[in-house]
């Protein structure tokens, strides 16, 4: 199963949810279904960074329409609830700084260690600058998601983070699915009983094979967010 095929799951999926949520609140069985969606995205986010050739670009991407959404949302909902795209921005911010901690721990620089470096940093400074950074965009997060409600909560940052963390596959599935028991352990004590089920979303992961796939359509699933919910609003209103 292609990297192609897990977003169009997970997109099928999160439209299943949503319709839950907005049309149809008495049928629960589409919040669980929807569980599914979250885990295959924040698999292929970490995928995304780990192979992209430019991680800037497709921090960008993410981050500029997670912007766009939120600036409607607010305006429509009158809530300052910051949507998954901005999650996963956060998420990219915290593994690009992990990225270069990484490099600077083995002395192989990227391109904030390379910026320092220029500046006439020296190699103890500048490992200890992007190991601080590190920590302090994950404490940034912490306060962030403890003043305003972030879909999936600081945990829901750093489960991509976790898939992206090892470089052996099979680690990356095992730190990807203590990140997801968390995440649905918190849930469940919050009174949350549905995030369990999104543990269904390993099945398509264990037959997932690692390539993009065919096709791309990578506007498509960047799009279908914010076209799918206003759709579905739109049509709440009318109905």
């Amino acid at each position: 199963m292609s990297g192609f095929i897990l977003k169009l799951i997970a997109a099928a999926t999160m439209l299943i949810d949503h319709a839950g949520l907005l049309l149809f609140p008495g049928q629960p069985w589409m919040r669980v279904v929807g569980r599914i969606a979250y885990p295959l995205f924040a698999w292929c986010i970490a995928e995304g960074f780990r192979y992209t050739r430019n991680r800037m670009r497709y921090f960008l991407q993410i981050f500029i329409l997670g912007v766009g959404c939120q600036i409607v949302y607010t305006i429509a909902e009158g809530d300052l609830y910051f949507g998954i795209l901005l999650t996963f921005s956060f998420s990219i911010v915290i593994m690009a700084l992990f990225r270069e901690t990484r490099a600077a721990l083995q002395r192989e620089y990227t391109v904030f260690g390379d910026f320092l470096q220029n500046h006439g940093a020296s190699a103890a400074v500048r490992t200890g600058i992007v190991t601080a950074a590190l920590f302090g965009a994950a404490l940034l997060c912490a306060v962030i998601t403890a003043s305003v409600r972030v879909d999936y909560g600081f945990i829901g940052i750093f489960v991509p983070v976790l898939a992206y963390l090892p470089d052996n596959k099979w680690l990356q599935r095992v730190f990807f699915v203590g990140g997801l028991l968390a995440l649905s352990l918190v849930n469940w004590q919050l009174g949350d009983h549905v995030q369990i089920w999104c543990l269904l979303a390993l099945i398509p992961l264990v037959l997932y094979n690692g390539r993009p796939g065919k096709y791309r359509m990578k506007w498509f699933f960047y799009i279908f967010y914010p076209a799918h919910m206003a759709l579905l609003y739109l049509l709440s209103v009318i109905f």
